[in-house]
């Protein structure tokens, strides 16, 4: 039989002007003093929304008694990468100073944070490693973005799933960085196409207003200064919404830096394979639960 879903709570972690940022919370039915498992979904920073949590996470929190996190952050061109960061920062912040007294007492145990993303997430995720302190205690991003300046987002890319190209006409209010600020849309939203417009027109840096020559949000280029926690590494070398070029320039660096990393590059495997129900990502998690 399968486990029961958990319940989910949902609280603001941060606001910014009149804009609150939610995140939501899925323990198991009974715990004590577990860890927490904070997830950052994907999009490209440019569109995507907390409530597309992959199966097997979901499943993770009765399978391996863990908190589960998914956050939403405010979304570019309206803002860029370092205002991202910050909700990283302030959410990471709130999970360890405020959760644990919302979820009541002997709950939860923030020291012991791993923090996973997807595409994107995943690039929020080695944010969170190379910045954040303390450092969570484990990341674990999943086919990541690493750097926006890098090959694979600098060339013009195809629809990856074989689609039309993006309608430019119809996102125009969702291009114009002057537009309402946003922490989230739904998957029927417009907004939903500013991937697909991305890889086509070969602008996420500036996008996520990476001005060249800076190297801060360029993860490779800065593990051998800032560090990075022991990480799980999930690519497959079939992706073709995210180069896997991003993620093993980002593991060679950090194998050569001694750095404590497994890299599981999936041979034959595209983007978003694991919202599968039948993906379970055990490997990932018996890592992940012997080092929190």
């Amino acid at each position: 039989m399968a486990p029961p879903s958990p319940k989910r709570r949902t609280f603001t972690y941060k606001k910014v002007n009149t804009l609150e940022i939610p995140l939501d919370f899925y323990p198991p039915d009974s715990a004590h003093n577990i860890p927490i498992l904070l997830w950052f979904h994907g999009g490209g920073l440019l569109q995507g929304k907390r409530s597309s949590v992959s199966p097997h996470m979901l499943r993770a929190v009765h399978a391996h008694n863990l908190a589960l996190v998914s956050a939403d952050y405010r979304l570019a061109p309206q803002v860029g990468i370092a205002e991202i960061y910050e909700d990283v920062r302030d959410c990471i912040a709130f999970i360890r100073n405020k959760l644990p007294q919302l979820a009541g007492e002997g709950v939860l145990d923030a020291s012991r944070l791993a923090v996973s993303g997807s595409s994107a997430g995943g690039y929020l995720a080695f944010l969170a490693g190379l910045y954040v302190e303390p450092k969570p205690t484990v990341i674990l991003p999943i086919y990541p973005i690493t750097d926006p300046l890098g090959l694979f987002f600098t060339t013009p890319q195809p629809h990856p799933f074989g689609g039309k190209p993006a309608d430019v006409k119809a996102l125009e209010r969702f291009i114009d960085v002057d537009s309402e600020v946003v922490a989230n849309n739904e998957e029927d939203s417009a907004r939903s196409g500013m991937y697909m417009y991305m890889l086509q027109e070969a602008n996420l840096g500036s996008l996520l207003k990476v001005k060249a020559g800076d190297d801060n949000w360029r993860v490779a280029k800065k593990v051998y200064e800032c560090g990075l926690p022991p990480a799980y590494v999930v690519h497959g070398d079939a992706d073709t919404a995210v180069g896997v070029d991003q993620a093993d320039e980002v593991v060679g660096v950090m194998v050569g830096c001694g750095t404590e990393v497994v890299y599981e590059r999936l041979r034959g495997v595209n983007h978003l394979f694991d919202k599968e129900e039948s993906v379970g990502m055990e490997k990932m998690y018996e890592w992940m639960m012997k080092r929190l």
